[in-house]
């Protein structure tokens, strides 16, 4: 498998941004489009056992003007936690910004504003430039004006908080306590090595 290793220098500490979920309160924040592209997912091969499809297409220019908007805000001070949407899709990634070793922490969140997608491909699609992150409540308006400036789009999903991540979408309330699908996830692969 081809792989792409890269070494950074961050400049200062401060900048340093970690995937997990800070402090109850804060608002979570989709960076880019709830995307579609359900082909070559993580999810088609686990639930469906298939290998098919188109892998999701990547737009440099969008990738490029997401990322430069999420480091100006990181060193700017406004966000408290980052995590790109890859493996598993939305629902993956929101579920392990709720994992922070010094605590975990739950969210509220609502898709509402995805419309009428199904909720299979809402959830996991792999649809690439889309980062979910929280920031302090007070930056919200802010960063929002950001984004636009930038021509980057942004949903406002939630809030942090609770034992549990809450998604509601298409007309349904999903929940799953943080502390299972915690132990599911820290747990994966000695469960993989134990089956048959």
């Amino acid at each position: 498998t081809p792989t792409v290793a890269m070494v950074g220098l961050i400049e200062r500490e401060e900048w340093i941004t970690s995937q997990f979920f800070k402090a109850a309160g804060d608002v979570v924040i989709l960076l880019g489009d709830f995307g579609d592209e359900i082909g070559g997912s993580h999810f088609l091969k686990v639930i469906h056992g298939r290998k098919a499809g188109r892998p999701p297409r990547l737009d440099f220019a969008r990738e490029l003007a997401l990322q430069n908007a999420l480091r100006d805000l990181i060193r700017a001070g406004h966000i408290r936690s980052a995590h790109d949407c890859s493996e598993g899709g939305l629902a993956v990634a929101l579920a392990e910004a709720c994992f922070n070793p010094a605590g975990q922490l739950g969210a509220e969140i609502d898709l509402g504003a995805a419309g009428e997608m199904r909720l299979d491909q809402l959830l996991f699609n792999e649809s690439q430039s889309r980062v979910v992150i929280s920031i302090v409540p007070g930056s919200a308006a802010e960063v929002m004006q950001v984004l636009k400036e930038r021509g980057v789009s942004g949903h406002r999903l939630g809030v942090v908080g609770g034992e549990a991540l809450t998604i509601a979408a298409g007309g349904e309330i999903l929940r799953w306590p943080i502390a299972e699908i915690y132990d599911d996830w820290f747990n994966s692969i000695g469960a993989l090595l134990r089956e048959p």
